[in-house]
């Protein structure tokens, strides 16, 4: 055997020590045709079926490597088993988001759709492009969601990858078109950073969906800003549900859509949103508690601006609403400081009253306690209202943008443009 021979088989022998390699090469031509080529080398990486591949020569705490070029996959579907789940442990690692691409094939219509799936934990993926190819799913309505990736485990982790033609069909039609989904009720260690959402189709959907626990830092997501004259699209930038022991949403962006931050099925305990841009969006920050309430949150210098086309439709639109919704719910100890709460591009429109700065409500037999109001810069032309019952609400060092309107709330000066609200 010659030298080189040796190591070559070497290299072959050490493949699940330092990972598995993989090549784009001929992955369209081969998809569903479960074939596998190669070693898994680095000098002799697996090519063929991608499904196949990730099914079937990948074992749990592994390194995938992926190469450049586009990775073409059926999607996970439960119903048509095309994708054999991650298993635990697995890192699925890119050359860049720019150099490697997975991307579903449109050939496999009217199902609901995940690009990359698993129900284990302690995966990560990492710098690649996740092309949901939506397009014509949303010109024909052929399914109710495509959803590009779908992590429900703890300790997963999402990084530096960008989801792209992600598609929603409408409110209502579940599965929501949640983009880069992570976590499940009572699942915590889980993070995504760095990425970035965009190009989404339809009118239901989230740019970064976190149930539990999570780490939530760096990314972008891009929506297209609500049109004027109808009703809301249902697209949300980041929704964190059931966050427990703690989650952090810190210095990340969103442009468009309705709300940037948005919460209403799970409550959340023990949450800080802090350091993001929310930018022409209808709703900054939207803790409407529809079914749990919220304790311990802390909405922290953000900078939010309001999209002001809505020249005919109008609804309930303000930059910061925290509520209740339920009978015996309380919302307790909420810090709101230092944010900037303005128009986009400082535009007012003519408001109907259902527009402005922030709404604090709350029913029949709910409650809003230990509400801290301060430091925070609200355009003076935004109402800022309060709604049913409030227990020990403290406001003070807020300062109006465009005007001067300075009001009074529980013998604490400091809101702008403020209104009680039976």
């Amino acid at each position: 055997m010659t030298l080189l021979a040796a190591a070559f088989t070497f290299a072959d022998s050490v493949v699940a020590a330092g990972g598995i390699w993989l090549s784009s090469t001929n992955s369209l031509t081969y998809l569903g045709q479960q074939t596998n080529f190669g070693s898994g080398s680095i000098t002799n990486p697996y090519y063929g079926d991608f499904d196949y591949i990730m099914g079937t020569k990948v074992p749990a705490n592994t390194v995938v490597h992926l190469g450049g070029g586009v990775f073409w996959t059926k999607g996970s579907c439960p119903a048509a088993n095309h994708i054999t789940t991650i298993p635990s442990g697995v890192t699925i690692q890119g050359d860049g988001q720019e150099v490697t691409t997975i991307k579903r094939s449109s050939t496999f219509t009217n199902l609901n759709l995940t690009v990359l799936g698993s129900t284990n934990s302690g995966i990560s993926v990492k710098d690649l492009t996740l092309d949901c190819n939506g397009s014509a799913y949303a010109l024909n309505s052929w399914s109710n969601a495509i959803i590009g990736i779908e992590l429900t485990g703890s300790e997963e982790t999402l990084e530096h990858v960008t989801d792209i033609n992600g598609f929603g069909y409408a409110y209502g039609l579940s599965p929501e078109g949640f983009q880069l989904y992570i976590g499940e009720y009572g699942q915590a260690g889980n993070k995504v950073i760095g990425c970035t959402v965009s190009n989404f189709f339809g009118q239901y959907g989230d740019g970064v969906t976190a149930i539990g626990d999570c780490l939530i830092e760096g990314n972008h997501v891009f929506f297209t800003p609500q049109p004027a004259g109808v009703p809301q699209n249902s697209v949300f930038g980041i929704n964190v549900v059931a966050s427990s022991r703690g989650t952090l949403v810190i210095d990340n962006y969103v442009y468009g859509g309705k709300d940037g931050f948005h919460n209403d099925t799970g409550g959340d305990n023990n949450l800080v949103i802090a350091n993001n841009v929310f930018e022409n969006v209808c709703v900054g920050v939207n803790l409407t508690g529809d079914q749990y309430p919220y304790n311990s949150v802390i909405i922290f210098h953000n900078l939010m601006t309001q999209q002001t086309n809505y020249t005919v439709f109008h609804d309930q639109m303000f930059v910061i609403q925290i509520g209740t919704t339920q009978t015996g719910q309380t919302n307790l100890n909420i810090v709101v400081d230092g944010n900037i709460v303005r128009y986009y591009k400082d535009v007012p429109f003519t408001s109907d009253g259902c527009q402005g700065g922030m709404y604090i409500y709350g029913g029949p037999n709910q409650l809003n306690k230990n509400l801290t109001i301060i430091n925070n810069q609200i355009d003076a032309r935004m109402p800022v209202e309060l709604g049913g019952n409030i227990s020990n609400l403290y406001a003070t060092g807020n300062i109006p943008l465009n005007g001067t309107n300075f009001a009074v709330a529980n013998e604490n000066p400091g809101l702008t443009n403020f209104v009680l609200v039976p």
